[in-house]
C-alpha cells in the first residue's frame, strides 16, 4: 500500500483534484486533533461511513490514523470494499504535525470558521439578550426564529421562539414577519448558525432589521432568562417560499457564489458516470418532506445543518455536488454556503420540478444509527457551552494561518466570492 509523507498529502489536498483525506480513529482521538480536511470515518463502523462519504470507488482515498497502525487495518477493509486507489499518510497525524503543519480540534472545524469568518468579515448585526428581553417587554415588534433542528428546539429554547432550521429561513421569512420593520432575530445553541441564518436573510436581502442572538441560547441563559422545553411554534406550519424575493434572491446569491444551474438531462447524464467521478445528491429538506418522497438515491441533508457539518455529508472536496429542493429558495441558498466553504463544483437544478426526470443513483442499504457523540458527554452543558464558544472564537484565525482553505464570504456589496 503506497505511503505518502504529509508533504505529499498536503500537496494532493491543495490540487483541487478528487481526494478524500479520511480519519479512522474513534471520535475523541480524531476531535483531539486532526487535519482540516479530514472527515471522520472510524474503522469500527467503516464499512458504513466511507461509501456515501466516498460514493466513487475510483476516488484517490487517503487514510490517516494517529500513527498506531489502525490506516493499515482500515486499506485492508477499503480494498476489500472495492476502492482501488489507496494511499495511507506516513506516520499519521504526528508526522503532520511535526512537518509544521496544524492540527485541529472540535468537530465540523470548516464550517465553524467559516461563521466566523463572515462573522469578521460581513459582521450580521446581533442582539444582546438583554436587548431582546427589553424589547419584548415593552412591546416592539420582535420575532425569534430558532435555526436549529426541531429535536433540538425542543430540548430547550427561547419562549414564544419559532422553530425555523437555517435552510428554512429565506423560504419562510416573509411567511413569519408581519411588517417590514418587524426585527427578526435569529439564535442557535452558540453562534454559528445564527451567524448563518441572520446573514442568509441578510444577502437574500429580507427588508427587516436582521439580528444574530449573541451566544444563542446558552447567552439567554447566562443572562439570566429562563429557556422553554417541549414544542413550540414551527415555521413549517406557515406557508412559504411564495414572496417572488424568496425565488429572485436565493438565485441571485447563489449565482453571485458561482452555483451552477443545470438541466435535469445533465445531472442524469452525472449519474451515469459515478463509477468515474463522485457525485453527492442531497435533497436539503426537512425530514418528513424527503421522508414523503425523494430521488432515488439522494440522501437527506437539510440545509441548516448541512452549511455547518458538511463534512458530515461530503468527503471529496473535488467531486460534483447537487442539491435539490421542491421551491427553487432552499437549495440555492444551501449551495451559496458550500460555495463560500470552498467546495468547487456545486450545482442545483435550473427547474426544481425537473427532479421527477432525474433516475438519480443506485439506493444503498441504510446505515446504523450513528452513535452518540462522545466529544459531547458532559456533565455541566453550560460549563461545555463555554468551553464550546472559546473554541469557535479561535478558529478562523487557526484556518488563515493553516493556508488548506480560503474563505471568501459574499457580501451584498460586492460582486461574488472568490472560485
Amino acid at each position: 500500500m503506497m505511503r505518502l509523507d504529509a508533504d505529499a498529502v498536503r500537496a494532493a489536498l491543495l490540487s483541487h483534484e478528487e481526494v478524500a483525506l479520511v480519519d479512522v480513529r474513534e471520535q475523541v482521538p480524531f476531535a483531539a486533533g486532526h487535519i482540516l480536511f479530514a472527515v471522520h470515518a472510524p474503522l469500527s463502523r467503516l464499512e458504513w461511513t466511507l461509501p456515501p462519504l466516498v460514493p466513487c470507488r475510483a476516488a484517490r482515498l487517503v487514510l490517516c490514523d494517529g500513527g498506531e497502525g489502525m490506516a493499515e487495518r482500515a486499506a485492508e477493509v477499503a480494498l476489500a470494499m472495492g476502492y482501488g486507489n489507496i494511499a495511507m499518510l506516513d506516520g499519521g497525524t504526528p508526522a503532520w504535525r511535526a512537518a509544521g503543519f496544524r492540527l485541529f480540534t472540535g468537530l465540523n472545524a470548516t464550517g465553524t470558521a467559516l461563521a466566523e469568518t463572515v462573522d469578521l468579515i460581513c459582521s450580521p448585526p446581533q442582539m444582546q439578550p438583554e436587548e431582546l428581553a427589553r424589547r419584548r417587554a415593552t412591546g416592539e415588534a420582535v420575532v425569534v426564529l430558532d435555526s436549529r433542528p426541531w429535536e433540538e428546539y425542543c430540548d430547550h429554547h427561547i419562549p414564544d421562539g419559532i422553530a425555523c432550521p437555517g435552510g428554512e429561513l429565506v423560504y419562510r421569512a416573509a411567511a413569519l414577519v408581519p411588517d417590514a420593520e418587524t426585527a427578526v432575530v435569529v439564535n442557535c445553541a452558540g453562534r454559528s448558525r445564527s451567524i448563518f441564518g441572520a446573514q442568509s436573510l441578510i444577502n437574500a436581502g429580507l427588508p427587516n432589521p436582521v439580528y444574530a442572538l449573541a451566544q444563542g441560547t446558552y447567552g439567554w441563559a447566562r443572562a439570566g432568562f429562563e429557556l422553554a422545553q417541549g414544542p413550540g411554534p414551527r415555521a413549517d406550519g406557515v406557508a412559504g417560499g411564495e414572496a417572488p424575493w424568496a425565488r429572485q434572491a436565493a438565485r441571485r446569491v447563489a449565482e453571485a457564489c458561482g452555483v451552477r444551474s443545470i438541466e435535469a438531462a445533465l445531472l442524469n447524464r452525472w449519474c451515469g458516470e459515478i463509477d468515474q467521478r463522485s457525485l453527492y445528491l442531497l435533497d436539503v429538506r426537512s425530514p418528513e418532506e424527503f421522508a414523503a418522497g425523494h430521488v432515488r438515491g439522494a440522501r437527506n441533508a437539510p440545509g441548516g445543518q448541512l452549511v455547518e457539518c458538511a463534512d458530515d455529508w461530503i468527503g471529496v472536496r473535488g467531486g460534483r455536488i447537487v442539491l435539490l429542493d421542491d421551491d427553487g429558495v432552499r437549495a440555492p441558498m444551501s449551495a451559496s454556503w458550500l460555495r463560500q466553504l470552498g467546495y468547487p463544483d456545486v450545482a442545483v437544478l435550473a427547474d426544481p420540478l425537473q427532479a421527477s426526470q432525474v433516475v438519480g443513483l443506485p439506493e444503498t442499504s441504510p446505515s446504523p444509527p450513528p452513535p452518540v457523540r462522545q466529544a459531547e458527554m458532559v456533565t455541566d452543558p453550560m460549563a461545555e457551552a463555554a468551553a464550546y464558544l472559546a473554541w469557535q472564537s479561535t478558529l478562523a484565525q487557526e484556518v488563515a494561518e493553516d493556508g488548506l482553505l480560503v474563505f471568501w464570504p459574499y457580501r451584498p456589496d460586492r460582486d461574488g466570492v472568490a472560485p
